[in-house]
């Protein structure tokens, strides 16, 4: 199987750990680094024994964003950002977004530019109490980019996030638990190890239950309250007919913990 050079992939207990691996540059997005995240999330999301994929930094920073210092020949074309967001960005996200798999960011220090992006789209995040989102675009005269604008509209609302987003403003770790960004907040030191243990956790549960749902809250912001409950009763009917629901109920019945195989 094919290694990387800029991200470490593992595999433990049925989740695969993918690991940032630019500490020089905390973790920022150059052009090999884009192209391996995206084939290390496309591998995990194919592997049929991975249930929950972890999203980590190596070094003091989860990600500082685009690689700014990266030079490019046809960067003075008009479209070229365009054409690298559309190309290079957008199916890393996509992958995350889309995956039938639970992603869970596991953030330490600077998650800033489109690295705060990358940790908005996964579904669960955990943050170390000294970590930090950092909407830097405005600084240098950009707009955020990869769903931002999108992602931060809807935790912090159009007020909060345009404040955010127009002064460059940082997020504590703190701040961030309070709004909803992130799910929990850890010491520092113990940020992987309570992340990996949750991962597990999750990797015990109904593979079924944990795709459909992302699914569904990924369609429901469109859709009205009749039409959200006629697709929750489609669903149900797959998981009513799976092997999974059929295991679950027994172990119920049997006062034991039920062991799930995703079909």
């Amino acid at each position: 199987m094919r290694t990387f050079e800029t991200v470490d992939y593992r595999v433990e207990e049925r989740v695969a750990l993918i690991t940032l691996n630019r500490p020089q540059s905390r973790n920022a997005l150059n052009a090999q680094l884009r192209a391996e995240l995206y084939q290390a999330v496309t591998r995990a999301n194919n592997d049929r024994d991975v249930r929950v994929v972890i999203l980590a930094g190596a070094g003091p920073g989860f990600c500082a964003g685009a690689d700014l210092a990266e030079q490019y020949p046809d960067a003075d074309q008009d479209g070229f950002i365009t054409q690298q967001l559309r190309t290079e960005y957008h199916p890393i996200l996509q992958g995350i977004i889309e995956s039938p798999k639970p992603f869970i960011c596991a953030v330490n220090g600077a998650a800033a530019g489109i690295g705060a992006a990358i940790a908005l789209c996964c579904d669960l995040a955990v943050m170390a109490e000294d970590a930090f989102f950092y909407s830097a675009f405005a600084a240098i005269g950009l707009v955020p980019d990869g769903g931002s604008h999108w992602f931060l509209s809807r935790y912090l609302g159009g007020k909060r996030a345009f404040e955010m987003i127009a002064e460059s403003r940082r997020l504590s770790a703190s701040r961030c638990l309070e709004l909803g960004l992130v799910n929990r907040v850890v010491a520092s030191p113990h940020l992987l190890e309570e992340t990996l243990g949750w991962a597990k956790s999750l990797a015990e549960k109904a593979p079924l239950a944990m795709q459909y749902s992302k699914q569904l809250l990924r369609e429901v912001p469109g859709l009205s309250l009749a039409q959200t409950m006629d697709r929750e009763a489609q669903v149900q009917n797959i998981h009513y007919r799976s092997e999974d629901f059929k295991e679950g109920a027994t172990a119920f019945f049997e006062k034991r913990q039920p062991r799930f195989t995703g079909k």
